[in-house]
C-alpha cells in the first residue's frame, strides 16, 4: 500500500504525535508499505527546510509559520491548488489524519476529491484548547468557519451549523467547546473510520454524536516499545548530575511539561505531605513545554525547594535512564487521550500512580498501578503507599512490564494494518 500520514506537527517538535508518525513510518515499511509524511515546513519556503533536515521524498513539508498559538505550533495556511495536484500524484491507496488542523483537513480534502479511504487518528483531548488556552478562541472560529468548509464539502445544511457555531455563548470555555463538539462530529463522519486510542476518548467521541452525525469507532491504543535499556554508569551519572543518592525514594513524571497536565498536584502532594512522611523522598520532573516555569516558581515557594528537581527535555532515546531512576511513575493528566509515557514506564517496570482511569490499559488498579482522585492527599496516599512497601513497588512494575509487552509497535501496526485492508475492501 502507498500510505498518506498527515499531521499539523513533525520534527523537530517533540511531543507524542511525533513519535507515533515516526513509529507507524518505521514499522509501516518493515512491512513492506511506502509511507509518505505530509507536515509543516516551519518555514514558508519548505524545500530548504527539507534540505536543512536532509530529509527524503516520503517527508513532504508544506508552507507554515511558526508559533501561532504556541511555540511549538505551525499555522499551515498555503493550500494553492498546486499542492492538492501534488498530493494526487502520489497515488496513495489511503490517507491517515493525526490532527484536524489546515494539514490534517488539507488531506481530508484530497482523501474526499480523490476518493481515496479515509482514517482519522483522535489524537488530543480538544477539550484541553477551551480550558486551558481560551485565547486560542479565534484560531478555532477561523478552523471552523474557514479551513473546514474550504477542506471539506459541505451542504447547505452543514453549512448553516457552521455559521451557527459563530453566535456567542455564555463563557469563552463553552464556546469552545461547542465549537469542537460539533467540527469533529462533523469531520469524523466523513471518514471510513475513526481511531480512538483508549476506552476514555471513544466514550468521550460517542457522547457528541447525535442522529445526523454519528460513525463507528475503533479503539486501537498506540504500540509503544521499550526505551533502550541505561547501563549502570549512565544511571550513576544521572544521579550525580541531578544529586540523587542511591537512598533516594524518587518519584515524579517525564513529558511534556503542558499546563493540560495538572502537574501542580504533585508539588502540592509532595509539600503537603510526602517530604514530611517520607524524608529521603525526591520529586523529579524531566521534560519541558510553556509550563516549566510556572512550575519551577512553584516549587520553589515550596518549604522543600531543594528536593524538586526539573532536568529540561532529553532525547527520547536517553529517557531510558530518567525512568530508571525513578521509584514511582506519576500521571496526573486528565487531557490525555493514550499517554504514551504510561508505556513507556511501564516498560521500563515503573510502578504507576494515576487519576484518569480509562486512559490506558497498561493501568490497572491493585496489579500495575494505584488510581487516586484528583486531590494532593489522595495522589500523596498513593505515592506514600508505594514507597513505604518496595515488594509491592516490585510486583506491581513486574506486572507494568507484562501488560505493557501487550501492545509493542509491532503488534499494534499489525492491527492498523488489518484496519486499512478492511476499509480498502469495503470501497
Amino acid at each position: 500500500m502507498r500510505i498518506g500520514l498527515f499531521t499539523d506537527t513533525y520534527r523537530p517538535s517533540i511531543n507524542g504525535i511525533v513519535f507515533v508518525v515516526e513509529s507507524l513510518k518505521r514499522e509501516l515499511e518493515a512491512l513492506g508499505h511506502e509511507v509518505f509524511i505530509v507536515c509543516p515546513a516551519k518555514s514558508i519556503m519548505p524545500n530548504k527546510h527539507a534540505e536543512a533536515l536532509d530529509e527524503d521524498d516520503y517527508i513532504i513539508r508544506l508552507p507554515s509559520i511558526k508559533g501561532a498559538f504556541f511555540d511549538d505550533y505551525d499555522t499551515s495556511i498555503f493550500f494553492p491548488p498546486k499542492v492538492q495536484a501534488n498530493i494526487k500524484k502520489l497515488e496513495l491507496d489511503i490517507i491517515h489524519i493525526f490532527t484536524p488542523s489546515q494539514i490534517g483537513l488539507a488531506g481530508v480534502r484530497a482523501a474526499k476529491k480523490n476518493d481515496i479511504p479515509l482514517v482519522i487518528q483522535h489524537c488530543t483531548d480538544m477539550y484541553e484548547f477551551a480550558e486551558h488556552y481560551p485565547a486560542v478562541l479565534p484560531g478555532v472560529l477561523a478552523l471552523a468557519g474557514v479551513v473546514f468548509p474550504m477542506s471539506v464539502k459541505l451542504d447547505g445544511r452543514e453549512l448553516l451549523e457552521i455559521v451557527k457555531l459563530h453566535r456567542p455563548r455564555r463563557g469563552v470555555t463553552r464556546w469552545n467547546r461547542d465549537i469542537i463538539e460539533k467540527v469533529i462530529t462533523m469531520l469524523y463522519s466523513k471518514a471510513d473510520a475513526v481511531i480512538a486510542l483508549s476506552r476514555k476518548s471513544a466514550e468521550q467521541l460517542d457522547s457528541w454524536q447525535d442522529e445526523e452525525y454519528n460513525y463507528p469507532i475503533d479503539i486501537l491504543p498506540n504500540g509503544v516499545d521499550a526505551l533502550p535499556r541505561p547501563t549502570k554508569q549512565q544511571v550513576a551519572a544521572f544521579r550525580e548530575l541531578w544529586g540523587l543518592n542511591d537512598t533516594d525514594e524518587v518519584f515524579g513524571f517525564v513529558g511534556r511539561l503542558g499546563e493540560e497536565k495538572n502537574l501542580p498536584i504533585l508539588i502540592e502532594a509532595f509539600d503537603d505531605y510526602i517530604a514530611e512522611a517520607r524524608p529521603r523522598s525526591k520529586l523529579l520532573f524531566v521534560g519541558d513545554f510553556e509550563y516549566k516555569e510556572t512550575l519551577e516558581e512553584m516549587a520553589a515557594a515550596t518549604h522543600y525547594a531543594d528536593r524538586i528537581i526539573f532536568t529540561g527535555a532529553l532525547p527520547r532515546e536517553e529517557l531510558g535512564v530518567a525512568y530508571a531512576v525513578l521509584d514511582i511513575f506519576c500521571f496526573p493528566s486528565l487531557k490525555d487521550t493514550q499517554g504514551w509515557v504510561l508505556h513507556e514506564a511501564a516498560q521500563a517496570k515503573r510502578p504507576i500512580v494515576l487519576i484518569d482511569q480509562k486512559v490506558s490499559e497498561v493501568a490497572v488498579n491493585g496489579e500495575s498501578g494505584i488510581f487516586v482522585e484528583d486531590t494532593p492527599r489522595s495522589m500523596a496516599d498513593g505515592v506514600i503507599e508505594l514507597l513505604e512497601d518496595p515488594k509491592k513497588r516490585r510486583q506491581y512494575g513486574e506486572t507494568a512490564k507484562k501488560i505493557a509487552s501487550k501492545y509493542t509497535e509491532k503488534r499494534q501496526v499489525a492491527k492498523l494494518e488489518k484496519l486499512y485492508r478492511r476499509i480498502i475492501d469495503e470501497r
